[in-house]
């Protein structure tokens, strides 16, 4: 085609117009065929009935929820309980592929942050899997898909697939307790006679 349009172009330049005219009815006729050869694909394109895509199904089976501790520090200063904030690295693998979907190590190293009990949990078998969690300590849970991405999936993820993570706590807070109420004391201390301070 460049060659044709070249061919064209230079006939033209040159003061050659029968050539240049031939050429660019040679290029005319190729581009009318290839409309043709298009057209006719697309319109046997859409004879074709459109095949229904597949409803994925639950499994038969789905892995039981489990959590594994695979290692413990020696000190434990402070116990994740609900409304920690976590900081986890952890790998998100599927079980059927043993193919890793997620890792915070993909993050530049970063770990990853939410708060234990709350929807900022990726699924909610973190929530269910990492409480009562040391600082060090490292965990694999196995998340059935109805405590994971269940039928939608995600990236990564295909409909009800069963997922397995490695964790490790890298830090925890304990949660943010409301203010205690401050008793009112009377003076010099004693609470039951005197006045109020």
């Amino acid at each position: 085609m460049q060659q044709i349009i070249g061919t064209a172009r230079i006939a033209a330049g040159n003061g050659d117009t029968t050539l240049a005219l031939a050429s660019l009815d040679k290029l005319q006729a190729q581009l009318d065929a290839w409309r043709a050869a298009i057209a006719e694909a697309a319109a046997a394109a859409a004879a074709v009935p459109a095949a229904e895509a597949a409803v994925p199904e639950p499994p038969a089976e789905e892995t039981a929820f489990s959590m594994n501790v695979t290692y413990v520090p020696d000190k434990c200063r402070r116990k994740s309980v609900e409304g920690s904030v976590m900081r986890v690295h952890y790998v998100g693998k599927v079980v059927a592929t043993n193919k890793a979907f997620a890792s915070s190590f993909h993050t530049g190293s970063q770990p990853f942050r939410f708060v234990l009990g709350s929807d900022e949990a990726p699924v909610a078998g973190w929530n269910e899997g990492l409480v009562g969690m040391c600082e060090g300590e490292r965990r694999r849970l196995m998340v059935p898909h109805r405590l994971a991405y269940g039928a939608q999936g995600t990236k990564g993820v295909p409909p009800y697939a069963d997922l397995q993570y490695d964790f490790e706590l890298v830090e925890v807070s304990s949660p943010k307790l409301p203010p205690k109420k401050k008793k009112k004391t009377r003076k010099g201390g004693a609470e039951d006679k005197g006045e109020l301070r």
